[in-house]
Formats: C-alpha cells, sequence, structure tokens
C-alpha cells in the first residue's frame, strides 16, 4: 500500500467531516435565522423545500457530473457551492433570496456528498478491503463537532453572518486543501464516457435498501426529541439526548464496521445490524420512561449506522465500470426516503399518533433484511473469517 493511497484515506475522510459540519451548523442555527428574517412557521417550511428541491435536482444530475469531471472535480465543484451558500443564507434579505439561497445550499450539499463518496469508493478499491463504513463516521463526528460550535456561537451570541461566513470561508479552505493536495489524481474509472446511463438492474435493491436505511435514520433525526417529550414526558434538556446517543453508537459502529464485513461478509453483517436496529426501534416503542426510549435510540443507531454506507460500497463494485454514477443512483434513493420520511411519519402521526406512526420506520427497516443477499459481493478473506459472496 502506497503513501499516497493513505493521504487519499486520510484527505476523503476530512471531506467527510467538513460535509457533516457545514450542514450541521445550518440545521443547529435554524431558529436564529428564522428570527433575523421574522419568518413565519409556514415561510421557514417554504425555504426547507427550497433546500429539498435543490438536493434532489443536484442528486439527478449528480452522475453526470462526476463521469464529466472526476469525483475529485466534483468534490470541489460541491464544496464551493455548498460553503458558498452558508453566507448566501445568512445574509439573506428576503424571503425569496432566503428560499433560493437554501437551494443553493442543498445543490452543494448533494454534490459533495456524492462525489466525495465516489472518490471513497476509489480508495477502497485501491485498498483492496472494506473502509467504506469508516468514512461515514467522519461525517457524523464532523456534524457533531459542528452543532458544538454552533452551541458555542449561540451562547456568545455571535451573529448568524459572521459565523456563517467565517465557517463556509474556514471549511471550503480545508476541503481545497485535501482534494487539491491527498486526493488520488488521474481520472475515475469511467470519466470521460456518456454523462447519462441508466443504471444497472443490480442497483434496484441497493437503491431500496438506502431508501429504508435513510428512512430509519430520518426517523430518529426528526422525531426523536418529539418523541421524547411528547410520548414519554421528557424535559426538553432529557429529549435531546435521544439523537446525541443515536449518533454517538452510529460513530462507533461506524469505526469498526469495516472489519466486521470483513469478518463475517457483508450479507451477514447487514442482516445482523437490520435485526439490531428493529429491535432497538421495539424498545423505543414498548418503553414507558425517557431514559429507557433513549437508550433505544442508541441501539437504533448500532443498527442502522452501517445500512447505507455500505449499500453505497457495494453500489460501486456492482457497477465498476462506471462507479461514480452508481453510487449517484443509490444516493438518489437514498436522499428521497429521508425527504419523504418526515412526510410519512408526520401523516401518519395526525391520524394514529406518533407512538404507532413511527411504526412505518420499523417495517422499512425490517425490509433490509430479506433484500441483503442482494448485497453480495466478492471480498477479500481474512484468516478465520468468511468471503463476501457467502451468505
Amino acid at each position: 500500500m502506497t503513501g499516497d493511497l493513505r493521504q487519499a484515506r486520510w484527505a476523503v475522510s476530512t471531506v467527510f467531516a467538513v460535509c457533516g459540519a457545514a450542514f450541521a451548523t445550518w440545521l443547529a442555527r435554524v431558529p436564529a435565522v428564522q428570527a433575523q428574517l421574522g419568518l413565519s412557521t409556514g415561510q421557514l417550511a417554504v425555504g426547507l423545500f427550497g433546500l429539498a428541491m435543490g438536493s434532489v435536482v443536484a442528486l439527478l444530475g449528480a452522475g453526470a457530473l462526476i463521469t464529466k469531471v472526476g469525483s475529485r472535480g466534483g468534490v470541489l465543484i460541491g464544496a464551493v457551492v455548498l460553503c458558498g451558500g452558508l453566507p448566501l443564507v445568512a445574509f439573506a434579505p428576503s424571503l425569496p433570496v432566503f428560499v433560493a439561497a437554501l437551494v443553493v445550499l442543498g445543490v452543494g450539499n448533494s454534490v459533495l456528498d456524492v462525489s466525495m463518496n465516489a472518490h471513497a469508493a476509489r480508495v477502497e478499491e485501491g485498498y483492496g478491503r472494506p473502509i467504506f463504513a469508516g468514512f461515514h463516521a467522519f461525517w457524523n463526528i464532523g456534524g457533531l463537532a459542528g452543532s458544538g460550535v454552533d452551541a458555542l456561537m449561540e451562547a456568545w451570541h455571535v451573529p448568524v453572518t459572521v459565523h456563517f461566513s467565517v465557517a463556509g470561508a474556514v471549511l471550503l479552505a480545508v476541503v481545497l486543501w485535501a482534494a487539491l493536495t491527498r486526493f488520488l489524481t488521474g481520472a475515475d474509472r469511467g470519466q470521460g464516457e456518456a454523462a447519462f446511463a441508466l443504471p444497472s438492474r443490480a442497483l434496484i435493491p441497493l437503491g431500496v435498501i438506502a431508501f429504508c436505511g435513510f428512512v430509519a435514520e430520518g426517523a430518529v433525526n426528526s422525531w426523536s426529541a418529539v418523541y421524547l417529550t411528547d410520548v414519554t414526558g421528557a424535559v426538553p434538556a432529557l429529549a435531546s439526548l435521544g439523537y446525541f446517543a443515536f449518533s454517538i453508537t452510529m460513530i462507533a459502529v461506524r469505526l469498526v464496521a469495516d472489519r466486521l464485513v470483513m469478518r463475517f461478509g457483508t450479507v451477514r453483517f447487514i442482516q445482523a445490524v437490520t435485526v439490531v436496529a428493529v429491535l432497538g426501534f421495539a424498545l423505543v416503542l414498548l418503553a414507558a420512561s425517557p431514559i429507557v426510549t433513549i437508550i433505544g435510540f442508541a441501539v437504533v443507531g448500532l443498527g442502522v449506522a452501517g445500512i447505507v454506507p455500505i449499500a453505497w460500497s457495494v453500489a460501486s463494485k456492482k457497477q465498476p465500470d462506471s462507479p461514480g454514477q452508481a453510487v449517484a443512483a443509490v444516493a438518489a434513493c437514498g436522499y428521497l426516503g429521508f425527504l419523504v420520511e418526515p412526510v410519512i411519519v408526520g401523516a401518519l402521526a395526525n391520524g394514529i399518533g406518533l407512538h404507532w406512526a413511527l411504526g412505518s420506520a420499523v417495517v422499512l427497516t425490517a425490509c433490509v433484511f430479506f433484500l441483503a443477499p442482494a448485497m453480495r459481493v466478492r471480498e477479500p478473506v481474512l484468516s478465520g473469517g468468511h468471503d463476501g459472496n457467502r451468505p
């Protein structure tokens, strides 16, 4: 293994952390931006729709972009748009400009996300063993770091305009350094070929798995605090610990998931973590106390942590001639789940209550268990380990 490959691994990990930190920077200060512009809840919802629209449009075109400019070029473009979008949001003088700025933010986030995953797949191919989940752990680490900085900015009463401008400049500088000096050079596999091509059939079940995995993650992201407050009667400070516990266990699993995949094979790993996730959701739904419910969300994190990154890794192997397009196709399906999850759970909650509405995430998570055989790939075998082709 060359030093260049090791440097590329750390550089890609750094970019994952930046992406997580940039998005957390926006999410944690949504109330401050809302207050600055004097937006009603409905007007804020319009802005968030712009963010979702920008994300979806960019996901649909990300594969073509990577095929044209390569994953390294895509990372540079995505970082410029994402980090530049932060001050645009902060300085927006009106609702229309605010919505447009969030469209830009969504485009940048999606382009950077898909591009860095495509380059991660290239680095993983060079390593010849699973390392993909570890990259995603750094996204979570960056998200927690970004949220921590946001809390300090709120405590110190730093204006959003100053915070977002400095954060955007610093995060962009880090990405430029990592991508321009430490990423793998040369063309990606499939770069320069037809920009648009239908994904192979082998990617369809992976897309469904990514969709289900993102629904499970989104259910905790969007509803854990509300669930703890409304269903278990937790005070706000305690309610915030549901997502925190979920994030910590996500990071812990993603740091070791690649070794587990090598040891037990992709299919067995995915089926095992799916069972853990379902058990975690069951604990959440059956628990009567906030503490047990928080433990349940932590168990969910142990389970869902490995689903999405392994699905993206397998996608690049299922379509080796154009891994960037494969990652983009599966990512689009995954993010669709993330976007529709609040709508699904919210609509059900109005009719049957949040307690039972959260069960929809359990059903979709359970589907991953039965789709797991579609993730069978040829992987290196460790001494005493299993071939990834074995179930």
